[in-house]
Order: structure tokens, then C-alpha cells, then sequence
């Protein structure tokens, strides 16, 4: 029987993984995170600091033989800036330590974003694994570089482990959220006055999919995880039913600042993507892990405004 430990189980994604792996008969699944689950779930359950020697001791114990880091999603909002920084980075040390000393664990998966890539007014139409773009990362894009870097410099090192990196498209849905999934779902949402930029969207359910796509696969790298063809933001908010509200530059600024005070705070790398556009080249996943989303495109905007059977 398989072993798989997933950290950040206290995520959405995280929750509705262990959900989807303890049907399964083959596997015995295991979940760790610093706060308590949000999405119920029958899998033990460990409320460990991440960021301690308590987590490396913890993969010993469990000994599994697969694990999926899923705690690499911007917390800022719940932690603050430096306490989300801390946790991810010196927790993904301290994961990366405990399996070098594993002796079961042979596949690692870790969660990346979009937001790795440089977004800005002169990216490419579509963002390939090898694409370093034009522009500037947020903070928790570089933060998700590092990581992605110090998982590079492992995979040499750690020959008996397969380690694979999914960098998904943004994920909206009913309920996901997320701050992006929040604020599409306001019902007057601010755009910037003279930009329509194309987005490309996973839906909830197929980034969950991904994963445990991923864990049956045998390949290893970086694969990015898109939604299909993008959508315009206007097309967006229109398959909501919801009214678009173009302003310029100051007031747009003014009306995050407003949203954000009252509990709709747009990341840095949500922002970029809503105001210069995202899509991802996914033709590797497709390739190579057989990783195709259920629904793209405008499907993924008409199923997160619960709008789909009604407009098919």
C-alpha cells in the first residue's frame, strides 16, 4: 500500500486531496499543516510548525514513500508578509532535509504557480516551462523561483527521489476562496480603464485532478497546468453576470485600496495577472502525464459563477 504525506492539508487544495486519496483503496494518506483543516477529512492529521526540526522528524515517522508539498500557496494574508515568507521557505527546508535522510520516500511533488513567471505589458502570449518573460515577479513569485531553484539543485543529489514541480494557472471557483475567486465574484468588479487582458483560469476541481494525476505518474520536472484557451476579463465577468467597472489608473488604485480594507485584498502576483494577462503553453502535461482539465476556457468561468448547466 502507498504512502503519501501532504503538507498545507489546511489549504483548500490541500483538504480536498487527502479528501479525494482516502477513497482509495491503495493508498493510506497522511496530512500535516501549522493551522486546522478547513476541508473535513478522516486521514490523521498532524498541526505541526512547518518551519521546525518537528516536521522532519514527522516524515521519518510516517514513512511514506510519496509526498506532495502543497504548502507553497501565498498565506500573506492570513500570516502577514514575513511569518508566510518563513513558513515556506524554512519549511521547505526542512521537508527537503527529511527526505535526504528518508529511506522510503521516492516521489515528491510541489505546488508552484503561474506566478513564477515575469508578467508584465510585453509577456509572451503564452508562457512555455522554459519562458523567463519581460517584467517583474511579486514577492511571492520570487519566493516560488527559490523554491523552485532549490528543488533543481536537489534532484542531482537526492537520486532516489522523483521530483516534480506543478506550476498552475490561477485557480477559480465557487469555493476555492481564493482572492481571485473573491473578487470575480464581487458584484461591480474595478478594471483598469483601456485593458482587457486574455486569462487563463484552472477550474477547482480539475487543479485537485492534477494532483492525483500527478502522484500516479513516473515522470519528473516541471509541468506547467493551464485551464485551455483564455478568456477575456471582460468575457469573464459578463459569464458572471456581473457588472465591469473601468476606471483609470488612480481611481483603480483607489478602489483596491477601498476592496482591500474591507477583506478583498489582491495579491501583488493576482494583480499583475489581472491587469497584463496569463496563459500557460500546458502541452507537456498533456504529453507527457496525460493531464487534460475537464473544463476550459469559458467553462471554467461559467462553473465557478455555478452557471454551467445553465448556459450549456
Amino acid at each position: 500500500m502507498r504512502r503519501i504525506l501532504v503538507t498545507g492539508a489546511s489549504t483548500w487544495t490541500g483538504g480536498r486531496l487527502v479528501s479525494e486519496l482516502e477513497k482509495r483503496n491503495d493508498v493510506a494518506v497522511f496530512a500535516v499543516d501549522e493551522i486546522p483543516p478547513r476541508h473535513a477529512f478522516n486521514a490523521p492529521f498532524a498541526e505541526l510548525s512547518l518551519d521546525r526540526s518537528e516536521l522532519a522528524h514527522h516524515v521519518l515517522d510516517v514513512a511514506p514513500d510519496t509526498i506532495v508539498h502543497l504548502l507553497t500557496v501565498d498565506r500573506s494574508v492570513e500570516l502577514g508578509k514575513r511569518r508566510a515568507h518563513e513558513q515556506a521557505v524554512i519549511g521547505a527546508q526542512a521537508l527537503f532535509g527529511a527526505i535526504g535522510r528518508s529511506a522510503t520516500v521516492r516521489r515528491v511533488i510541489i505546488k508552484s504557480d503561474a506566478a513564477v513567471y515575469r508578467i508584465g505589458p510585453r509577456s509572451p502570449s503564452l508562457f512555455a516551462e522554459s519562458t523567463d518573460g519581460r517584467g517583474t515577479r511579486s514577492r511571492y513569485g520570487a519566493q516560488l523561483a527559490d523554491l523552485e531553484a532549490l528543488v533543481a539543485d536537489l534532484v542531482p543529489i537526492h537520486e532516489h527521489v522523483t521530483y516534480m514541480t506543478l506550476r498552475l494557472a490561477p485557480i477559480f471557483g465557487a469555493t476555492v476562496g481564493n482572492p481571485l475567486s473573491r473578487f470575480l465574484s464581487l458584484r461591480v468588479v474595478p478594471t483598469r480603464m483601456g485593458q482587457d487582458p486574455r486569462l487563463q483560469m484552472l477550474h477547482e476541481d480539475d487543479a485537485v485532478a492534477a494532483f492525483v494525476v500527478a502522484i500516479d505518474a513516473d515522470a519528473g520536472g516541471v509541468f506547467n497546468i493551464g485551464g485551455g484557451s483564455p478568456v477575456y476579463l471582460s468575457r469573464v465577468i459578463r459569464h458572471g453576470r456581473r457588472i465591469e467597472q473601468p476606471l483609470p489608473q488612480r481611481a483603480y488604485d483607489a478602489a483596491l485600496r477601498g476592496l482591500a480594507r474591507a477583506g478583498y485584498h489582491l495579491p501583488g502576483h493576482v494583480r499583475a495577472m489581472l491587469e497584463h494577462g496569463i496563459a500557460l503553453d500546458s502541452r507537456r502535461a498533456e504529453t507527457e502525464l496525460g493531464f487534460t482539465p475537464e473544463r476550459q476556457g469559458r467553462e471554467v468561468a461559467l462553473a465557478a459563477y455555478e452557471r454551467y448547466r445553465d448556459a450549456s
